[in-house]
Formats: C-alpha cells, structure tokens, sequence
C-alpha cells in the first residue's frame, strides 16, 4: 500500500474532498475527480458497511414503528373488548337487578297477602269470638232466674255474709242520740231480712235488705233500721253458677234517713229503689 500526498495543481496547497470533488484550502481551486473501475469498485466496498448498517437502522425504525403500531393497535382491542365486557357486565348487573327487584317485589306481594290473610282470618275469628261472647253474655242475664241464684248456696252465702261485712265496716261510729238517752251503737251482726232480684237489659242486680239493730248508751232502748246492698251484673256462667266480678255497694237511695242510714220499714228499701224510670220489678230471692 502506497501513501501519496494531494497538493492543490496550482498553488501546491492542501486539498479537502467534499463528496465527489476536491477543494484547495488556499487558492479556493475545485477539482473533480475521474475515477477508474478500480476506484468504483473499492469505493463501493468501503461504503458498503455505512450503506448495510443504514439499511439495518431503517429496519430497525421500521421494525420499532410497527412494534408501536401494533402496541397501540393491541392496546386499542383491549380497551374495545373491556369497554365490551364492561357493557356486557353492565347488562348482566341491570337484568340481575331488575331479576332480584322483581322478586323481591313478587316475595313482598306474597308476605302481604299471607299477612292480610291471618289478619282477615283472625279479625273474623275475633268477630265470631266476640259475637258469641256477647250472645253469651245476653243468655246468662235472662236465663237467670230466682231458682237458679237459690240452688247456688255458695253464692248466696257468700253474697250475704258480704253484705254483713259491708254493713258493720259502714257504722263504726255511734249515732249522736237526742237528750239523756245517750248514743246509738249497733249491737250484734245485721240480718238479712229478703232478697230481691232486678232484671234489667244491661245487667241483673242482686239487692239484700238488712236488719239493723241499735241501743243507746244510757237509755238501753232500741232502735231498729233497715237498709240494702247491691250487687251488680250478676249472670249465669256456662257451669250454671252465678258469677260476679264487682264487690257490693249501699244502695243510697232518695228516702233514706241520713242519721240513721237506712230505712223504717223493709219494703221502704225496694220502694226507694222502683223510683228510678229503668226498674222493671223485682223477683223474690228465698234466703
């Protein structure tokens, strides 16, 4: 290999190549250059390489460019087959929705009509209870009768001897007596003279007259007074005893005497008792 130095042909200065011609750095002269085969051939050689390894950085920008596109081209289908599955999903929520919505609907339909079944069932039950517990209610006031309190000695002890007990509770104090025969004070138990029952549409009553006796406290007379307890809403219950739920009261009547609380006479009680407009009469209880 040879090492020949270019010199400029008219001032022997130095030449620069600038792609296919020659420029002399001193004098500004060009100059072209004739090539032979030979120089053809080898120049070919050496711009093979730069030629090969441009080809191969096209391609590779080629093959990075088509990489790209077919990323955001795959990105692309993703997103489309998520936003699909994303309707397909939103779908399948709003039929699951509508799906449970509907059942919960029918479920609420059936729980309300089942409701309003027993409650129809068993408002009617009440009703039918009620009706006959009213029809009861009715037979036992006008089936009973004088006989039926007689044959229930139980009751009618017990009704008397609460009579007695009211009586005493009701006179604890003396009554204040007139000059030197001194104060009354009850002397012994009441007695139960008769009994009356008085039938009425909204209830029967039992009425028992007492006899009442006072003695003075320095006189030793006697005095002798009469009066009456009430039981109401007595009836027959369904064993065919009497039955009453209230405690008895004092009949206070309007010709009772206010001193003595009571009355002259037995009869006087029931007398008293006829004055109010609702009374029907009354029925002899035998004691």
């Amino acid at each position: 290999m040879r090492l020949t130095n270019i010199n400029c042909p008219q001032c022997n200065g130095q030449l620069n190549q600038q792609e296919d011609k020659f420029y002399c750095t001193s004098c500004g002269s060009a100059f072209n250059v004739d090539y032979e085969e030979s120089d053809i051939e080898y120049a070919k050689l050496i711009k093979e390489p730069e030629i090969t390894r441009l080809h191969l950085e096209n391609n590779r920008i080629l093959l990075e460019k088509n990489a790209e596109l077919q990323r955001k081209f795959l990105i692309g289908e993703i997103k489309d087959t998520y936003k699909q599955e994303l309707k397909t999903v939103g779908v399948t929520y709003a039929s699951a929705a509508i799906y449970y919505v509907l059942i919960g609907i029918i479920v609420f339909v059936a729980v309300v009509g089942v409701i309003g079944g027993i409650f129809f069932v068993t408002a009617k039950k009440h009703k039918a209870e009620t009706a006959k517990r009213e029809q009861a209610r009715i037979e036992s006031i006008e089936n009973l009768s004088a006989e039926s309190i007689e044959s229930d000695r139980n009751f009618l002890e017990n009704a008397i001897a609460g009579g007695v007990a009211y009586q005493v509770s009701q006179r604890t104090e003396p009554v204040k007596g007139d000059g030197d025969e001194g104060d009354a004070y009850i002397v012994g138990k009441p007695e139960a003279v008769n009994c009356r029952l008085l039938k009425r549409e909204e209830g029967n009553s039992l009425i028992i007259v007492y006899k009442i006796t006072y003695e003075f406290s320095e006189s030793k007379t006697l005095k002798v007074v009469y009066d009456g307890v009430i039981y109401e809403n007595i009836a027959l219950d369904e064993t065919g005893h009497i039955s009453c739920k209230d405690p008895c009261e004092r009949f206070w009547g309007r010709e009772a005497d206010d001193r003595w609380n009571g009355y002259e006479n037995a009869e006087d009680v029931y007398d008293d008792v006829k004055a109010f407009p609702d009374d029907s009469g009354f029925i002899k209880v035998n004691i």
